[in-house]
């Protein structure tokens, strides 16, 4: 994920009117297919899609440096009402669907469209349906932006903002296929976010657009708009202009984290400027740094989130992760992994949305079992263990404890356990 960039004295408003889709058209349009024998166009037209442009991050800062160098660029954000396309309630069968007809394509496609819509994760439809506006135009023939930006914290799912959605890489895959030359049209790819580079994920992405002729990302974390990846992206933007190759890991060269960096070529492969390390000496420094994480796990302290033990222990799953030679069943346990050690390492931001969105649940659950209401919001990690560890003592010693006390108890296991399906990427 990008660097937490906090928001200076003065703030600095971009120049640019966030996209809003209030042009969408009401009514369908008459189905078009793009001719025999379309294929896409180098036009250097960028398609920016800022996830992350919550006040701390702000990814429009990016994309207004791009725009002033003259390059063109459609900027995509969150809509001002979460899912919501115009009057398409996009996470509603229906709404999903009345959507899916304005973009003017034959049936059995627009069918496909408004179910990925529709079975994406909430407050990421609207970002994936005007995607999907701009992919509609190489549908119906005509040219449809031939680079991607995808702006936004990352640690392996997806693309994901602060107080937004998260454009999980199963859902952009799927739209991808509903949308075959709207996906082919990408020739190059740049992935803005943490941890996005390794040369598994190099393998997803271009399985999902297959005409890529380069694609660039991070092995590590990525720099924010404020602290670096405005002057990466202007060197990413001038070296793929046209439909060559030119890019290569050397131009970020004393760039802040451009070691991070790595870039994968049609014709040259992936690089990440590293020697290739075996399976098994990637599980050896794993190992190695177990007991920093293990430490951590049990209330040790995490002084800085950027590096120390764990952020090693982080890292190094995360390489291990992408190794080709990894296999499923060990990448399914350490992607487990890999997501309890991002929320292990910001669990400050965690337990704050966690105590938000669990509050009154919290208070009754507690209360029922005779004990003060927490607020975890001010209690670091080793707090938080004793605190449900009071909890569940008091519960065993209470038979009859009641349904608020007995709901809560796997609520505040899960959240022990740090687990992603209590704790979205969004809250990291």
């Amino acid at each position: 994920m990008p660097d937490r960039v906090r928001n200076p004295s003065t703030p600095v408003i971009p120049t640019t009117t966030p996209n809003r889709p209030a042009t969408t058209p009401q009514a369908p349009a008459a189905p078009t297919t793009a001719p025999a024998g379309w294929a896409p166009k180098s036009n250097d037209k960028v398609l920016f899609v800022a996830m992350n442009n919550s006040d701390a991050h702000r990814s429009t800062l990016e994309s207004d440096a791009l725009k002033a160098r003259g390059t063109n660029v459609t900027v995509i954000q969150d809509s001002k009402v979460d899912d919501t396309i115009g009057t398409h309630k996009l996470s509603t069968p229906e709404g999903a669907m009345s959507f899916a007809l304005t973009l003017g394509l034959p049936g059995e496609q627009t069918k496909k469209i408004a179910e990925v819509l529709q079975n994406a994760g909430p407050d990421a439809r609207d970002e994936l349906a005007q995607i999907a506006q701009q992919w509609a135009v190489a549908e119906k023939g005509g040219q449809a932006p031939s680079r991607l930006v995808l702006s936004g914290h990352h640690v392996g799912s997806g693309v994901y903002g602060e107080n937004n959605g998260r454009l999980d890489w199963p859902t952009v895959g799927a739209l991808a296929e509903a949308m075959p030359h709207g996906a082919k049209s990408v020739e190059d790819l740049l992935i803005a976010g943490c941890y996005s580079g390794g040369q598994n994920m190099m393998e997803k992405y271009t399985a999902m657009f297959p005409g890529a002729k380069t694609i660039v990302a991070y092995d590590g974390s990525s720099p924010g708009a404020a602290s670096g990846a405005t002057a990466h992206q202007k060197a990413w933007e001038r070296s793929t202009r046209g439909s060559g190759e030119g890019i290569t890991r050397e131009l970020f060269q004393g760039m802040r984290k451009g070691e991070n960096v790595t870039v994968w070529t049609k014709t040259r492969g992936f690089d990440d400027g590293k020697p290739r390390a075996t399976v098994d000496e990637l599980k050896q420094r794993r190992t190695a740094l177990e007991s920093g994480f293990n430490d951590a796990w049990a209330g040790g302290a995490i002084p800085d989130t950027q590096r120390g033990p764990v952020r090693d222990y982080y890292n190094a799953t995360q390489r291990l992760i992408q190794h080709p030679d990894t296999t499923p069943t060990e990448r399914k346990s350490l992607e487990a992994q890999r997501d309890q050690t991002i929320r292990l390492i910001f669990h400050g931001p965690v337990s704050a949305r966690f105590q938000e969105t669990y509050g009154a649940k919290l208070s009754a659950g507690y209360q029922a079992l005779g004990l003060p209401a927490p607020d975890f919001k001010t209690m670091n990690r080793a707090q938080a263990l004793a605190s449900i560890q009071q909890f569940e003592t008091a519960l065993a010693a209470t038979p009859a404890a009641g349904e608020a006390a007995t709901k809560l108890a796997p609520i505040l296991r899960d959240f022990a356990e740090l687990k992603s399906s209590l704790i979205p990427d969004t809250w990291i």
